[in-house]
């Protein structure tokens, strides 16, 4: 045998190993596979969908003045986004602003004669029927205030709504008038969506529903194969009859703009817990597309590879190419820089 390592392939497996004689080695350190619980997961498919998504309509009647934004567009919360002629609700508003000074004008005066008579029927000096006629005068007087005030609102609200605003920060997605364009209360102005927050929809299995409501756990997968835990998982309690399956939410906190509304992305449910061969994430060496270890094999040491599952903080779940008790090389490069 040649000094260094000698590899051969296993019939039917992508095993590789090699020997080395363990003379070669300067004291490697050695750690034992052990078999540990580790949470059982079921990956799912989801679709990405922002959860403020809306269409805003016309609230008042009137012609497109101005178009401030399009398809594709950030608007800022309270932004304008449309303007729509304001003729007629201008009008409208100095109309019912002008009948409330008019009537606020006979109330006060109402009010004074109410005071003064009242007063004079506590002396004695004016019939009941004349502080009758005076209450009456005042609370009509009132009334019509009152009524005066609420068409002033109106007349202002509608006014305001020529005007038309971003509800909160999103994207535009559809734009359905021109400018020029009549509108009338109802009528779809502009649809939008939110990157602010975000949740996933995904569909569940019954055969792992109960699994997962009993865990209530789940991680979305970011593009940069980050996980992000969920902050909320709402299941419609009801199965699709034609699929077997629950519609699921996630809600999820998404920091940066990682995911956008119609991405597809990966939904990982912890079920419950299960056994595996677990090894330190170090112990693992790569190359390529293959993960290795150095495995000592009573004098001998073997290079192999082994097929990696979940990342279980500085530990690493071993799928296939180990057995527990199995010794492996805490520091393989290591001993790969000595065989050189």
């Amino acid at each position: 045998m040649k000094k260094g390592i000698t590899f051969w392939a296993l019939t039917g497996a992508l095993l590789l190993a090699a020997v080395i004689p363990a003379l070669a080695q300067e004291n490697p350190q050695w750690v034992e596979a052990r078999e540990e619980p580790i949470p059982l997961k079921r990956i799912l498919n989801g679709e990405v969908e922002a959860v403020n998504k809306a269409t805003i309509s016309a609230q008042t009647s009137g012609r497109v003045s101005a178009i401030h934004y399009d398809v594709d567009d950030f608007v800022p919360k309270g932004a304008i986004v449309v303007e729509l002629t304001n003729t007629e609700q201008k009008a409208a508003l100095r109309q019912a602003e002008a009948n409330l000074e008019a009537v606020q004008a006979q109330f006060e005066q109402a009010e004074a004669d109410y005071r003064r008579i009242k007063d004079l029927y506590a002396k004695k000096l004016v019939s009941k029927s004349d502080l009758d006629k005076a209450t009456s005068r005042y609370n009509a007087l009132k009334a019509q205030m009152e009524a005066a005030k609420a068409a002033v609102e109106r007349a202002r609200k509608q006014f305001e709504y020529t005007v038309i605003r971003a509800p909160y920060d999103g994207i535009v997605t559809n734009r359905f008038v021109e400018v020029g364009e009549t509108v009338h209360p109802g009528k779809p102005i502009m649809s939008g969506v939110s990157l602010d927050k975000l949740r996933v929809v995904t569909h569940i299995p019954e055969s792992i529903i109960l699994q997962v409501k009993k865990t209530k756990k789940a991680e979305v997968t970011l593009p940069t194969g980050e996980r992000v835990p969920a902050k909320q998982i709402t299941i419609f309690p009801y199965a699709n009859p034609a699929t077997r399956t629950f519609k699921t939410r996630i809600d999820i906190e998404v920091q940066k703009a990682e995911l956008y509304p119609g991405m597809t992305t990966k939904v990982v449910f912890e079920l419950g817990t299960k056994k595996a061969v677990v090894i330190p994430a170090k112990a693992i060496m790569r190359r390529s597309e293959l993960s290795l270890v150095f495995v000592k094999n009573g004098e001998d040491i073997l290079l192999r590879q082994v097929r990696v599952g979940d990342r279980l903080g500085d530990k690493v779940e071993i799928i296939s190419g180990l057995k527990p008790g199995e010794l492996v090389a805490l520091d393989p490069w290591a001993i790969e820089a000595q065989r050189r």
